[in-house]
């Protein structure tokens, strides 16, 4: 009894007013504490973001060439607006190239195409990969797959540059600086363009891994935003981007040759951009599948297939 009024067993207490027997005898331990329990992970495990990732793999292996081209064509045009973004933060800032402030809105055109999935020749076209590398998929099958969406994407970035350089969309002093980055670009020697590109090929694919692990849209965005500002201020060089303020320099200047462009500075980015992501996609994920090759995670591909089919076969992931 208590004033009068009698206290129900079963009535909560606060547990600063609970005695150290109700506690459970000792102090840190409570009564009737579950003797299993169970942590709600908040995170992808790898065989889970693995799967995530197989499955762009077959929907970009299995989608039409008309499909893939119209894509990759609005991916090449929303680029135009990291090129943009870049000259107009540099001059604004007063840098002499692209910086801290300069390439504060670099990511704009991968944001673009990554939330809106749009096909992009470093992004999409890497995740294939892992199907080929298994012998799920044919070759023939990845490399149509990569020249549609390259000609799709260089197709919009050859268009978005001339409609830049033939419209006064800049002011003048940012034309002078829009001139003097793409000069900058076309200049650096090749086998420094070449390995800028490997290093931004590998960033890219590590892109494409964490967005399939993260499970909301924000969380994708400041995923692709780090990324992606880190290859801009870093001074990678990416296929696409790139190309955007190379042709830029064609179209700008008579002096530059739009055709010399493309043995001179399309090539190295392209084999750099394609040999980092690669080398990611067989480091990371090829090699952490041998751990899951026999488990039901692949039952739906079916058996490996032969080295003709591999090399030849036909658009079908599986059946």
């Amino acid at each position: 009894m208590n004033d009068g009024l009698s206290t129900s067993r079963h009535e909560k207490r606060a547990p600063e007013d609970m005695t150290m027997e109700e506690k459970g005898g000792e102090e840190g331990q409570v009564s009737h504490a579950p003797e299993e329990g169970a942590a709600v992970s908040d995170y992808f495990a790898f065989t889970e973001i693995f799967k995530r990732v197989l499955s762009t793999a077959d929907h970009e292996l299995e989608a039409s060439n008309l499909y893939l081209f119209w894509s990759a064509l609005g991916a090449g045009g929303a680029l135009g607006l990291t090129f943009l973004a870049r000259v107009i933060f540099t001059e604004s800032a007063g840098e002499m190239e692209p910086g801290i402030v300069g390439n504060i809105l670099y990511p704009i055109g991968f944001l673009i195409i990554v939330l809106g999935r749009y096909q992009l020749f470093t992004e999409n076209t890497l995740t294939p990969v892992v199907l080929v590398l298994t012998r799920l998929a044919s070759l023939a099958n990845l490399l149509r797959l990569w020249v549609v969406v390259f000609v799709g994407n260089m197709v919009g970035a050859i268009l978005v540059a001339a409609a830049i350089a033939y419209s006064n969309v800049l002011t003048p002093e940012r034309t002078l600086k829009a001139m003097e980055m793409s000069h900058h670009a076309v200049e650096t020697p090749w086998l420094e363009i070449f390995y800028r590109g490997i290093i931004a090929g590998s960033i890219v694919a590590a892109m494409v891994w964490l967005v399939h692990a993260v499970r909301d849209s924000i969380g994708r965005a400041m995923v692709i935003y780090v990324l992606m500002y880190f290859i801009g201020v870093g001074s990678f060089f990416h296929v696409i981007t790139s190309s955007i303020e190379a042709f830029y320099a064609a179209f700008s200047d008579p002096e530059v040759s739009f055709w010399a462009l493309w043995p001179s500075f399309v090539a190295p980015v392209l084999l750099g951009n394609t040999i980092g992501g690669i080398v990611f996609v067989a480091v990371l994920n090829y090699a952490q599948f041998a751990e899951h090759k026999d488990g039901k995670m692949l039952e739906r591909y079916g058996d490996k297939l032969g080295v003709r089919a591999w090399l030849f076969g036909n658009g079908k992931v599986h059946d």
